[in-house]
């Protein structure tokens, strides 16, 4: 399988973006210059706060190496399902979370609702804990409780009726940490949760994954499906060549935090905000 043609351009503003993102001419905001220098912590939104108008149907990946933020925009199917894999401790979570935080400020409830299937619930209190999130929130489960096999088999149900014509309403951004966990899931909900990384995004249903690098090798029939890959520090090698495909050195030597995705011509760098105040579109 060959990586999609992601392609990355520069506006101005110069932010760095995936396809599906039109920025357009548009007034630099003026803490983007301080956002550039910053020597001390960035955050998911004070990156966030850089950008004037704020971007709508997109998510942060996080400050690239020119100050600036880097930014992919959802709507795209040719997306798919996007991978986010490192090492253990280097940060797979910490950039799902992340991601998620933005996409609560570039979306209001009603173009997207949250969905978080995860091995440890207490990690995303953060969320549930907070009477504005709630209204995006489809719900936040272990991958052992039940209603874990009620999400997925609601979801595969609403992307078929969007294949079909019958059924609208907002995208669902569907973030699953730790993957390799559905393998304790009963028969048919992986069956339905293989065809949502394969099939969701054509129907407005975007699946953000977690995977331990060190899992990856014996993980190759649900790897495969991701046609997005966000990769931080990866040493294994035979690791390596199943995630990146086209390249293994570029993710040796990266340190905690520091992650790269495919463009479609390179592998473009980029560095971990801190998470702050979960913030809304909608205060």
């Amino acid at each position: 399988m060959d990586l999609p043609q992601i392609l990355s351009d520069t506006f101005s503003p110069p932010l760095k973006v995936l396809p599906g993102m039109r920025v357009g001419d548009r007034a630099v905001h003026p803490k983007s210059e301080s956002i550039r220098r910053r020597k001390t912590a960035v955050t998911v939104n004070s990156l966030m706060e850089a950008l004037e108008p704020l971007p709508q149907q997109a998510v942060l990946l996080g400050r690239c190496a020119d100050g600036l933020p880097f930014l992919m925009a959802l709507g795209d199917p040719e997306l798919g399902a996007i991978l986010i894999s490192c090492e253990q401790g280097h940060g797979k979570t910490h950039h799902l979370q992340s991601l998620v935080d933005s996409a609560l400020q570039t979306h209001s409830p009603r173009q997207l609702q949250v969905a978080v299937l995860t091995l440890n619930p207490t990690e995303w209190t953060r969320l549930t804990g907070r009477a504005a999130v709630r209204n995006y929130l489809q719900g936040v489960a272990a991958w052992y409780d039940p209603q874990a096999v009620a999400l997925i088999a609601s979801l595969t149900e609403l992307a078929e009726s969007r294949r079909e014509g019958r059924q609208r309403g907002p995208d669902v951004l569907l973030a699953l940490d730790d993957l390799p966990a559905l393998q304790d899931l009963p028969w048919e909900a992986q069956v339905n949760l293989r065809w949502l990384l394969e099939y969701g995004a054509q129907s407005g249903i975007w699946v953000v994954a977690t995977v331990n690098a060190a899992e990856v090798v014996d993980f190759r029939y649900w790897i495969e499906t991701f046609r997005t890959r966000i990769l931080g520090r990866v040493g294994d090698e035979a690791a390596a060549e199943v995630l990146a495909l086209n390249e293994t050195e570029a993710m040796k030597n990266l340190s905690p935090g520091e992650f790269r995705a495919w463009t479609g011509a390179e592998w473009v760098g980029y560095t971990l905000p801190l998470l702050g105040e979960v913030r809304t579109r909608e205060g």
